[in-house]
């Protein structure tokens, strides 16, 4: 039996990777070098699901997926929370005492980076972890280093110098799971609905627009903004909110959010994650 495909961006190995290897163990992972080519190759028919990170508890949004959910056609289907473990990893050869440079992403070097001004090694950016992993592993140079996943050291053949090198350890992301339709959820769970949408440039438009979640007892657990075009004068909002699309009190709630804006779209509902409890 062919198995099913899921997308991540970044190359093998990426946290993303991980993420899909640990909620998906019967789905072969499928790497692609952009978030719009995660989303395109479901949206293709070539996976069944994406997985994309939405933030961070420290780094914050993940840039970008503010600007893709505002067209995208796929549906949101699940939420998966995972804790990022940095490592510090080097050729077999190379010893901790040995490293002069560390390369990774700009967030996981600076989520590392008391412990890499303690080893007074120089960080460079890389594009990635798991790619910085690969270079490491490919390069000729000597005392160099690389931040990345324990599944890129196993990849890449690399040997951990350091485990757990980030400097928090809560240190937690949220990933998206996108899927060409919704999932058949029951409503007594509890749910997360995932909404875009614009405001009227009017007076109190935003407080107006969310002030139905409020009468019908409906919990937000998300509000972002962004901006939806160069001349900073439109303004685009994501929230989350704990209810089922079908439950009457929502669909109250959606009649008075439309009333205040010239936009409105359901990215997805899905069962929250048990890591919010």
């Amino acid at each position: 039996m062919k198995k099913k495909i899921v997308s991540f961006q970044g190359l093998e190995g990426a946290y993303s990777d991980l993420v899909c290897r640990k909620f998906y163990k019967n789905f072969k992972t499928l790497p692609c070098n952009t978030f719009q080519k995660t989303l395109d190759a479901v949206t293709n028919g070539i996976a069944e699901l994406a997985i994309i990170p939405v933030e961070n508890n420290i780094a914050g949004r993940v840039a970008d997926m503010h600007f893709l959910l505002q067209n995208i056609k796929l549906k949101i289907v699940a939420e998966h929370y995972h804790r990022i473990e940095h490592h510090l990893m080097a050729k077999e050869s190379c010893k901790l005492k040995d490293i002069r440079k560390v390369y990774s992403h700009t967030h996981a070097l600076s989520q590392c980076k008391k412990k890499i001004k303690k080893l007074k090694i120089h960080s460079i950016d890389y594009m990635d972890t798991a790619g910085a992993a690969k270079f490491v592993k490919e390069s000729n140079e000597e005392g160099i280093s690389a931040i990345a996943s324990k599944l890129a050291s196993q990849i890449y053949g690399l040997k951990i110098l350091a485990n757990n090198f980030e400097d928090e350890k809560e240190n937690i992301t949220r990933f998206l799971v996108f899927s060409k339709s919704s999932h058949n959820i029951k409503a007594n769970q509890k749910i997360i609905t995932s909404i875009v949408f614009n405001t009227k440039n009017v007076p109190a438009a935003l407080y107006k627009a969310l002030g139905g979640f409020a009468v019908n007892e409906i919990n937000l657990t998300r509000l972002e903004s962004f901006f939806v075009n160069k001349d900073f004068k439109q303004f685009s909002f994501i929230i989350d909110v704990e209810s089922h699309p079908d439950n009457k009190f929502f669909q109250n709630a959606m009649k008075i959010l439309m009333k205040f804006s010239t936009k409105v779209k359901i990215l997805g509902f899905y069962k929250a994650s048990t890591f919010r409890k």
